[in-house]
């Protein structure tokens, strides 16, 4: 059975998405719970992309460094 840890957000804001999952059954969320959840996993999910990209072109910037430099010393 997986532990949970609580996080706290504004009450405006949780008004505001209990409202949404209110009117909007076809979203297919059951609780503020379950739609905080998914958009957490959604937005971790893009910053390890962004990092991910960052780090790549960091590495492949370095790489072409010093392609170019061997050319230049050759």
């Amino acid at each position: 059975m997986p532990k949970y840890s609580t996080i706290s957000i504004p009450k405006e804001l949780h008004e505001e998405i209990e409202a949404l999952i209110k009117n909007n059954p076809g979203l297919g969320y059951s609780s503020v719970a379950e739609l905080c959840k998914e958009a957490i996993r959604l937005r971790l999910s893009e910053v390890r992309m962004e990092q991910k990209e960052g780090l790549l072109s960091e590495v492949d910037i370095e790489e072409l460094i010093e392609i170019l430099e061997e050319s230049m010393n050759k």
